[in-house]
């Protein structure tokens, strides 16, 4: 793996946000936390496998001991009670305008660390260290927060970057193979929006992948994995290409919508899921999304049949799933008509891939399209 850092500039609704990619990355805190010292939220799971690591992370800022607030990750966490439970702690932590809040941690954890950011004190100073291969490619960039509220996946959110993202690939050393997988998902589809070459590559990389990724023990880290493949590089580029787009179009007026390939239906499947088991993680859920609007797209022509073919080879080379038992018509359309994308004038719009590097934002796609691909 490559040691050379990598750093991204944004400017997103005004404010600068910069993206830096190292195994040192963490050090640079400091330069993203003006005095008075901060209060960090910190993933469990973090805490647990890297404590001597955070320690010098909050020595290079000059604070080494801040208050710091330890939460379960998961969709579990992101809940308007788990919120009100941050508001307190940051009452008794005093915390103030001029304040930061560093969030620490997966995907989850750094969703309500930034709208904890976004709302208290109508808004203070947000730092993200993700620490999850999900994270780092997609939900620490772009400044989008939300919480899970009235059964549906991300309702409740706003816009609030962060001013420095922090991420440092040593932190998947640790990661098990579950969350890879899930990371995966989002490294693929922003490859297939953005970058076709990195699609290819990784789709060339499908029997190492298939390897280090399709086996069992979802649960145990994966020996070896940092080794494997130039990750840094892929990580980097996936962050480009994210950040590209939402420099471009920061509120989802347009071109950002192009990153919700495979979430109008993973949403669904996921929220879905949750409530009648067995759970689908994000990843695996947004992977089953991504596969169905390929294959629609292919079956009417609009998308070349390889291409969605490799869609499908690669998703299940890193061990995600491209079907799932079609949920009840009803359940599943009143999902959808609660995603956050709706609107009244143009409903609901699904993003169609036209080819790799070429999305439709305005798709159209009918429940009995989506129910005969799912099985």
């Amino acid at each position: 793996m490559s040691t050379r850092p990598i750093r991204i500039g944004m400017t997103l609704g005004g404010r600068s946000s910069t993206f830096v990619l190292g195994p040192l990355a963490g050090l640079e805190l400091g330069a993203f936390v003006p005095h008075p010292p901060p209060v960090v939220i910190l993933d469990q799971a973090v805490a647990s496998g890297h404590a001597p690591w955070l320690e010098q992370i909050h020595q290079s800022c000059g604070h080494p001991s801040p208050r710091t607030l330890i939460l379960s990750g998961g969709e579990g966490c992101k809940t308007l009670a788990k919120l009100e439970e941050v508001y307190g702690w940051l009452a008794e932590c005093g915390l103030r305008r001029d304040g930061v809040i560093v969030g620490i941690g997966g995907g989850a954890v750094l969703d309500l660390a930034g709208m904890a950011a976004a709302t208290w004190c109508r808004g203070v100073g947000f730092v993200s260290v993700p620490t999850t291969l999900l994270a780092m490619v997609d939900a620490s960039i772009g400044g989008k927060t939300a919480v899970n509220a009235a059964g549906l996946k991300n309702p409740v959110g706003c816009f609030h970057p962060a001013s420095g993202i922090l991420a440092d690939p040593g932190f998947l050393s640790s990661l098990p193979r579950g969350a890879w997988r899930d990371g995966l998902a989002e490294l693929i589809k922003t490859a297939a929006i953005g970058d076709p070459e990195l699609f290819r590559e990784m789709h060339e990389a499908r029997p190492r992948l298939f390897t280090l990724f399709a086996g069992p023990d979802a649960d145990r880290p994966v020996p070896g994995v940092l080794g494997s493949l130039d990750w840094t590089s892929w990580i980097g580029r996936a962050a480009s290409v994210k950040a590209r787009i939402v420099t471009r179009d920061f509120q989802e007026g347009g071109l950002r919508r192009s990153l919700n390939l495979g979430h109008t239906l993973g949403h669904a499947l996921e929220a879905i899921s949750h409530r009648n088991g067995p759970p689908l993680s994000h990843g695996q859920a947004v992977a089953i999304g991504m596969a169905v609007v390929f294959r629609v797209a292919a079956q009417r022509g609009d998308c070349p049949l390889p291409a969605a073919v490799q869609m499908v080879e690669l998703l299940e080379a890193c061990g995600l799933p491209v079907s799932h038992p079609a949920p009840d018509p009803a359940e599943l359309e009143r999902m959808l008509q609660g995603d956050k994308k709706q609107t009244s004038r143009q409903g609901l719009n699904w993003v169609l891939p036209r080819g790799l590097g070429q999305m439709n934002i305005f798709g159209q796609v009918r429940t009995e399209e989506i129910l005969r691909w799912l099985d």
